[in-house]
């Protein structure tokens, strides 16, 4: 007799069997299946077709309440990194459940939240509460390149009064049911230095790039890191040279450099002020070296995050994680979720709680816990009733 699955676990397994790797992504079969899934419990639904690549669709399902309090967002997003070169220990395609645990890639991040995400909303539509704020689900595709999934659906004009009348934005990014409310910014910067190329053997005919990228790197890290306070629940500001590219043979005065800079910010500090003096350096650096110049390339602008630790979201949620026996404290993360997104763009408090160990994205054999899968959907129901009905 084949085991009994939750509604959870089987969605679970369902979306981890269909590739969603992304590139190229092909997120268009899973937005299908919520789809249809969320039509069926009485949701109004948008499939918003994606425009990088083929066969990759967004989904953004509302189920209208009385309006009688704000609305809530449920967020998360459907592709996955590659399984990558380090060979697993089970297809990492096939949802199968060993040891309390259903493998496969995405199954943490986060495809797994996502299901319980769904569950939970298709039992608050259908449990007989009228809902007095509306349900808004968002299941979004390129999260894995930056949230770009989401930044385009606040672009898109056509669809974005469907987030109308929201208070809070749920997103399920995996975290062991622990509550997030607060992650690091990320500034990605390319600052390309310009020189003048000469014979090796008479560096004074030329100006040299690398030396000046050199100088700049040297003085920009320890300038940056004193630029932000240490924030309570994400840190100090962190800066990585990611990577350094210069000159084309040993025996000539390299012209260029680019370096790449990953910068992580923390509140207060804007990205604003440290684009100014980052400018203000590298001019510095090129006034003292005769023949270099610079210019700069902004890569990546995703702002820090930091949610009050008494919203309505992140207490309806205290209550319930604690539960199911699990620390409430607030906590941060260096990394960006698509609440990056929802709280500039919105004006909205988020809260990151999801099934799974954070360390075991992206990993090989990724894998969430069965048992943390059923929890996310009491978690989410207990929540959302909270705030809802």
């Amino acid at each position: 007799m084949p085991e009994f699955l939750s509604p959870v676990v089987a969605l679970t397994q369902e979306m981890v069997r269909l590739n969603t790797t992304n590139p190229p992504g092909n997120e268009t079969p899973v937005i299908e299946l919520l789809e249809a899934r969320l039509l069926s419990a009485g949701f109004e639904t948008a499939v918003v077709p994606y425009p990088v690549g083929e066969n990759r669709s967004q989904l953004v399902a509302r189920r209208r309440g009385s309006g009688q309090r704000p609305g809530l967002l449920f967020s998360g997003h459907v592709d996955v990194v590659p399984p990558g070169d380090i060979p697993w220990s089970v297809p990492p395609f096939s949802g199968e459940i060993r040891d309390g645990q259903l493998y496969g890639r995405g199954s943490c991040d986060m495809k797994g939240g996502v299901a319980a995400l769904v569950v939970a909303a298709e039992t608050l539509s259908r449990d007989g509460r009228e809902l007095q704020g509306d349900l808004v689900v968002a299941v979004t595709a390129d999260e894995e390149r930056n949230c770009l999934g989401a930044e385009a659906l606040m672009a898109d004009t056509g669809h974005r009064e469907l987030f109308h009348g929201l208070g809070a934005a749920l997103v399920a990014e995996p975290t062991a049911l622990q509550l997030y409310i607060a992650e690091k910014g990320a500034l990605w910067v390319e600052v390309i230095f310009r020189g003048r190329t000469a014979h090796g053997s008479m560096p004074h005919l030329g100006a040299n790039a690398v030396s000046a990228a050199a100088e700049f790197l040297y003085r920009w890290e320890q300038e940056y890191v004193t630029l932000g306070a240490e924030h309570p629940l994400l840190g100090k500001p962190t800066i990585t040279a990611g990577a350094m590219n210069g000159g084309v043979k040993i025996n000539v005065i390299p012209d260029s450099c680019v370096l790449q800079l990953d910068m992580r910010t923390v509140p207060p500090l804007t990205h604003a002020v440290v684009l100014q003096q980052l400018e203000t350096l590298a001019a510095t650096v090129c006034a003292g070296r005769p023949g270099n110049s610079w210019s700069r390339v902004l890569l990546s602008d995703r702002p820090s995050v930091s949610c009050p630790a008494d919203s309505s979201l992140a207490a309806a949620l205290s209550h319930a994680v604690a539960a199911e026996g699990i620390d409430p404290s607030p906590r941060g993360v260096p990394y960006c979720t698509e609440a990056c997104i929802w709280v500039p763009e919105l004006g909205i408090p988020a809260v990151i709680c999801g099934p799974g160990d954070p360390g075991m994205a992206h990993q090989p054999d990724e894998s969430v816990p069965v048992d943390q899968l059923d929890a996310a959907v009491r978690v989410y129901l207990a929540a959302g009733r909270e705030l809802l009905c």
